[in-house]
């Protein structure tokens, strides 16, 4: 199994894959050319296509797919191998992880950051997932010398699918970690604008004896502060494309454009079917195809052991459906309560833009300051910001449900 590990505001992706991948999508005659040269302009719409033509561990997946169908004649030893040397990727891809997320933890921010918090939560989901897979492959070895080939070659594409597919939404989530990381550095634009204006009106005060030097200098302190956090996010906002470019098989460097994320569909789930969504997880887990195949397998042998071991496959079948509707009672409250944030921010801007044109008219009236009035328009650009980045995590949530339905371990 291949994971794939993208964060918002840390430059790493962490891969690997065990070994095969069916056959890519055809290419659509609309989609961009992708090179080093020219510059790629990146829509969202055209992410999944360029990754299945383009990424080069998928395009070595499909060599290992083609080595994995000859083995349904050829014995099973290049078979044990090859997942060894999986089981092996998956491990050192976990040390990788444990060393960046240690990283991290080692940072302690000065306040709360949900951004740190979310990657830290991803990174430890990540290893978690990642852990079920080096146990599952192990559970494979085991059986590989009395399971039949054929099967043992079914398994593990159906795996190499889903971890293709977790390289797919990889991509994605460094799609939308882009848009989320640019919406914090507009809003710390818009902070740095107010400040800048405060500190220039904090300065004449200072002249004339009403603004201590100690409050004039913290303020300066705070800004200088605030232009540092603007150029770390734009140089991370640099890597998160580089590491696009690395998953679309260009160089890091190469001349990238990162499209506008679509808008996310309101009452997205007043238009599903739950419980068909449900059957479809179902039908494409992995994970539970395996424990069928497990369960169909050990029932055709005869013995104690036989019946010791279909029991345990009864048991994992049961443990990952009870997992899966789970996740998927989860992805819909979490849609749920986007929904609820973006309806939220979107009353409160309106509530700001009707301040705005009071502030306004009373300001050509001569009633309030230009500060005052600046004000107001820097709380209304702020709140647009907010807005926008509900409706990102709206999509975003949408997306991980959809994702879930094609079976992605999510």
């Amino acid at each position: 199994m291949k994971r794939i590990i993208s964060t918002i505001l840390v430059m790493c992706i962490v891969v690997t894959a065990v070994a095969a991948f069916t056959q890519p999508a055809a290419e659509a005659s609309t989609l961009p050319r992708v090179n080093n040269t020219q510059s790629l302009r990146l829509n969202h719409g055209d992410i999944e296509q360029l990754v299945r033509r383009h990424n080069p561990i998928i395009d070595n997946n499909r060599l290992a797919e083609a080595g994995l169908h000859e083995m349904t004649g050829g014995g099973e030893g290049g078979a044990i191998d090859a997942m060894v040397a999986g089981q092996g990727q998956l491990i050192a891809m976990q040390a990788q992880t444990g060393a960046l997320l240690a990283q991290i933890m080692a940072v302690q921010p000065e306040q709360p950051d949900p951004v740190r918090e979310g990657i830290i939560m991803s990174l430890m989901n990540d290893m978690a997932a990642t852990e079920r897979d080096i146990m599952q492959i192990s559970s494979q070895i085991e059986h590989m010398s009395s399971d039949p080939v054929g099967n043992s070659v079914t398994r593990s594409i159906a795996q190499i699918n889903a971890a293709n597919r977790q390289v797919i939404w990889g991509v994605e989530s460094l799609y939308l970690g882009y848009h989320t990381l640019n919406n914090q550095l507009n809003q710390t634009r818009e902070n740095l604008d107010s400040l800048s204006r405060n500190i220039a009106l904090m300065e004449r005060r200072h002249a004339v004896g009403h603004v201590t030097a100690r409050a004039l200098q913290n303020a300066r302190s705070n800004r200088t502060q605030l232009e540092a956090a603007i150029a770390n996010m734009e140089n991370e906002l640099e890597n998160l494309k580089g590491q696009v470019n690395l998953m679309l098989g260009r160089n890091f460097d190469a001349p990238l454009v990162i499209g506008n994320l679509p808008e996310a569909e309101r009452d997205f789930m007043r238009s599903r079917d739950r419980a068909r969504d449900l059957r479809s997880a179902r039908n494409a887990s992995v994970a539970i195809s395996t424990a069928e195949m497990d369960i169909n397998e050990q029932t055709s042998q005869w013995g104690e052991n036989a019946r010791r071991q279909e029991a345990m496959a009864r048991n994992n079948l049961e443990n990952e459906e009870r997992t899966l509707s789970q996740r998927h009672a989860s992805l819909i409250r979490a849609i749920s309560d986007r929904q609820t944030n973006l309806e939220l921010a979107e009353e409160q801007l309106e509530l700001l833009e009707q301040t705005l044109e009071e502030t306004q008219r009373r300001f050509n009236r001569g009633l309030v300051s230009r500060v005052d009035f600046e004000q107001a328009q820097t709380e209304v650009a702020l709140q647009e910001i907010r807005v926008s980045a509900a409706d990102a995590e709206l999509f975003g949530a949408i997306r991980r449900y959809e994702w879930f339905i094609r079976g992605l371990n999510i």
